[in-house]
């Protein structure tokens, strides 16, 4: 596709008016009776423009330039399919574009660019055309997040949040219903942006030396309270804490450590406690939503929060990013606001840095920022938690799991539909378009012959192996020949049609027979594509930009699954079943750990 003229070489109206503009000249024109030439000067359209588009010349719809390389149809299903991978999660960047733009050509056999696969020219046109299109950095989705966040999933856990609330009795006390998770900060921050003179290459920002990560312990409810922080510092033995200026955190804050900094079953148990228990309130039952972490499902929390009548619901695992309050508004703000304490604050003194005694500080700062009534709110509102709304879930949040969703139960495809002959070959979908040489008794023209098909046939006289297109020397030395014993159409079989794929036909008799009984028309064009033969495209289309459907799973896969339930989807960790699962986890446990000691006792015994 050749780039676009230079706009003073076409004229001074090149681009100069819309499409609305020219409508109200051609009205003026037509309903007051106004000249061509005042329509010229009032409307600023040329007058040869005016004059085709009133005498019906052009359609008012018609673009300005030489036809697109492909149909109009053929593109825009392109572009649909373009736009309906990018929020599968599967995006197609602009060379992927160029590469399978070119491939599909090739596998239709059409040529309309004039190398192998269209220019960077054809894309720059496509935009224009389509200027909904446009090119983004895709966001980090892992492909656990994508499979698991799928409706059917969602769907399950709503309908049992729903019955909980409804038994706890919760519809209208947002006070009670709580989500607790956890997050990490670095004093190494990420500086914010700055203002810059545009040569500069590089704009630097000074962050601290050390990148120590802290876990911050936050526990908000749907009324948009927060409870005090739990912050757990790396570190062996209490001293680990000494030098954190503990008195400019947030109100309450506790402060532990952990050989690694994480959160462990211990901290967790201690955190419930010393935090959830003082800071929840009087009244019961109260409801907890947390994560399926394995420091949230101990068994001394369960049987201390059933003790308590606080009753515990574990999120899907790998949905937190969408069914997760704190995720959804409160710790985005929050990260935000603490790069903007650190930068601000370094930017204070040349000589300040992040480190254990101005953490904490900087950490009540973005606190109190980002940890507002507001935040708080909208999260419980767009996770549909309170008030219970399913249906503020986006659809764009299941879209990445559509590649991947397999039913349970499905009958595997009948082997039937395939003849077992082996000369059989690919029969034609209902609309077809395939490219053959157009020949004539006298010689061999360089154009292309469409072939549309009006039924479905088959033939089983030559191998699938061996399927080429029909040669012009064929077709030249079959047009002289008897055709009495061509193939009738009772001979042809109407079974097993395969539209994955354009027909290939490699016998000169029935390709003949199939012309002169008027089941195929020949049209000669050069590389043109007709607009009512795209049928084909969709499918090849499909099948070249979006990535192919899941297969079914096997008996064994489903059996698997069945197993696997219980700790692939939400669960209330404070019911029998599992709690019962959790006593006996931990009797196995404590079993193994006494014959561990038995052995070792014996051991040393026979070393004696």
């Amino acid at each position: 596709m050749p780039r676009k003229a230079v706009g003073k070489k076409r004229g001074k109206y090149v681009a100069s008016y819309s499409k609305e503009t020219l409508q109200r000249a051609i009205e003026a024109i037509q309903n007051e009776n106004m000249s061509f030439r005042k329509a010229e000067k009032t409307f600023h359209v040329p007058k040869s423009t005016l004059e085709n588009h009133v005498s019906g010349k052009y359609d008012l719809n018609s673009r300005m330039g030489r036809k697109p390389a492909l149909p109009e149809a053929v593109e825009s299903k392109i572009v649909e399919t373009l736009k309906h991978a990018a929020k599968q999660g599967i995006g197609v960047s602009r060379t992927q574009l160029l590469r399978r733009t070119g491939e599909l050509c090739k596998r239709l056999r059409v040529t309309p660019f004039k190398g192998i696969q269209p220019s960077k020219d054809w894309w720059t046109g496509l935009k224009k055309r389509h200027p909904e299109l446009t090119i983004r950095r895709s966001e980090k989705l892992s492909s656990s997040r994508a499979r698991m966040m799928n409706p059917v999933v969602v769907d399950k856990y709503f309908t049992d949040l729903e019955q909980i609330v409804k038994d706890l009795n919760l519809e209208m006390k947002p006070h009670c219903i709580w989500n607790m998770d956890e997050t990490g900060r670095s004093f190494e921050h990420t500086p914010v942006r700055v203002i810059s003179d545009k040569k500069i290459r590089n704009v630097v920002g000074k962050t601290s030396n050390s990148r120590s990560n802290v876990t911050i312990t936050a526990c908000v409810n749907a009324m948009g309270h927060w409870m005090p922080p739990m912050f757990v510092v790396k570190g062996k033995t209490s001293a680990s804490l000494h030098g954190f200026n503990t008195e400019a955190a947030p109100v309450g804050s506790i402060w532990s450590y952990q050989e690694n900094g994480w959160m462990t079953d211990v901290l967790g148990e201690k955190w419930f406690k010393n935090v959830f228990l003082k800071e929840c309130g009087p009244e019961r039952p109260q409801l907890l939503i947390l994560d399926g972490h394995s420091s949230h499902e101990s068994l001394a929390i369960l049987e201390c929060a059933l003790a308590n009548n606080v009753q515990i619901l574990s999120l899907p695992p790998h949905t937190t990013h969408i069914l997760q309050p704190l995720d959804r508004a409160v710790f985005g703000p929050f990260s935000a606001a603490y790069n903007a304490a650190c930068s601000e604050f370094m930017s204070e003194n040349p000589l300040n840095m992040v480190n254990k005694w101005s953490f904490p500080g900087l950490i009540k700062i973005a606190w109190e920022k980002s940890f507002t009534e507001h935040n708080i709110q909208s999260g419980f509102q767009a996770c549909g938690i309170y008030p219970l709304n399913k249906h503020v879930i986006p659809a764009s949040g299941f879209a990445p799991s559509f590649p991947t969703d397999v039913p349970e139960s499905q009958s595997p495809a009948s082997s039937s539909a395939i003849m077992s002959t082996p000369e059989s070959i690919n029969l034609f979908p209902a609309t077809v378009a395939i490219s053959v040489p157009s020949v004539s008794s006298d010689d061999v023209r360089s154009s292309l012959v469409s072939i549309s098909h009006k039924s479905p046939v088959s033939s089983t006289s030559t191998s699938a192996e061996s399927r080429e297109s029909v040669s012009a020397t064929d077709i030249m030395t079959l047009s002289n020949s008897d055709t009495s014993n061509f193939p009738t159409t009772s001979d042809i079989s109407t079974n097993n049609i395969d539209n994955s794929e354009p027909p290939m036909i490699d016998d000169p008799e029935l390709l003949l027979n199939l012309i002169a009984t008027g089941q195929i028309n020949v049209v000669e064009n050069e590389n043109e594509i007709p607009e009512e033969n795209t049928g084909i495209w969709n499918s090849e289309i499909e099948n070249i930009f979006l990535t192919p459907k899941a297969k079914p799973e096997t008996k064994s896969c489903s059996t698997n699954r069945k197993k696997r339930a219980t700790c692939t989807s939400h669960r209330l960790l404070t019911s029998t079943e599992v709690l019962q699962e959790k006593r006996d986890t931990e009797n196995k446990k404590q079993e193994k750990l006494k014959l561990k000691l038995e052995r070792e006792e014996k051991r040393k015994q026979k070393m004696k």
